[in-house]
């Protein structure tokens, strides 16, 4: 039996299995030990694969369309709580390194997100019920009050900057503590790891590129790669699992992860 026939026959069997006349990635990925890239590199794409097996093939936009959207309050107080926390205006790296979402739908929904910021500021402002990231919430009910004098912006011109532990790695002295850190040190050694990187975007998934899955033979896979500061922020900030094929990130945290996670802080270890 050739390998086509043999993903036709597996995709079929995961199929009966789960009672479904349409099999998702995340469905094969943890009922077969075929690989999704292997099944990628025999058939183009796993809507492909899907059609040749004789089954109804995933329509992304569709999933898209059925996604819950997040509501406009959330969005806003999210960025207010931020305000408060750090005292000042969030960033695009402050929201994707420690917002409840990623920046993706405020720029969507508002332009940039200064813009959200003014309307949140104007919309919530005076609310004295933000929960801080490191809280967590009441069981009886009861918000979490936070004083106004210990929200008050620092009056001190010195702004404090953050680093990583220290790592030393080919010229980066400290470790990531955001998704561009992520972003700049996958960078550095994408091509020794075996990926050529085609387009680095600001929509979703970040990046789009090739991996080498056989060096002996010099055969390519095309990938799809979400950066993210910890694995767990792909969940956070609610990304389609369907269209992602890889998250790139500084610390794996999410065990039960459906998508292949590639950890930077083990991989250099080994570089």
């Amino acid at each position: 039996m050739n390998k086509k026939n043999e993903i036709i026959e597996e995709i079929q069997r995961i199929a009966v299995k789960l009672g479904r006349k349409s099999v998702k990635k995340t469905e094969f990925s943890r009922n077969s030990k075929i690989g999704i890239s292997t099944v990628r590199y025999h058939f183009g794409s796993w809507n492909k694969a899907v059609e040749a097996a004789g089954l109804v093939p995933i329509d992304p936009l569709e999933m898209i369309r059925k996604k819950e959207i997040i509501p406009d309050k959330e969005l806003l107080m999210d960025l207010m709580r931020l305000y408060h926390e750090f005292h000042r205006e969030p960033t695009a790296s402050l929201i994707n390194s420690n917002g409840k979402f990623s920046e993706i739908p405020y720029k969507r929904r508002w332009k940039s997100i200064h813009e959200a910021f003014l309307i949140a500021q104007n919309k919530y402002g005076n609310e004295s019920t933000f929960t801080t990231s490191n809280e967590e919430p009441s069981t009886t009910g009861e918000k979490v009050i936070i004083i106004p004098e210990t929200i008050k912006p620092k009056t001190s011109s010195k702004r404090k900057i953050v680093f990583g532990e220290p790592i030393d790695f080919r010229g980066l002295r400290f470790a990531p503590i955001n998704e561009q850190g992520v972003v700049y040190l996958f960078g550095m050694i994408s091509q020794e790891l075996g990926y050529l990187i085609e387009s680095i975007r600001t929509e979703y998934p970040d990046c789009e590129g090739k991996r080498c899955f056989d060096k002996a033979k010099n055969k390519w896979e095309h990938v799809q790669i979400e950066f993210e500061f910890k694995s767990s922020h792909f969940k956070d900030h609610g990304h389609n699992e369907e269209l992602c094929d890889i998250i790139v990130c500084w610390e794996h945290d999410w065990q039960e992860c459906p998508v292949e996670v590639l950890e930077l802080r083990n991989v250099i270890k080994c570089l």
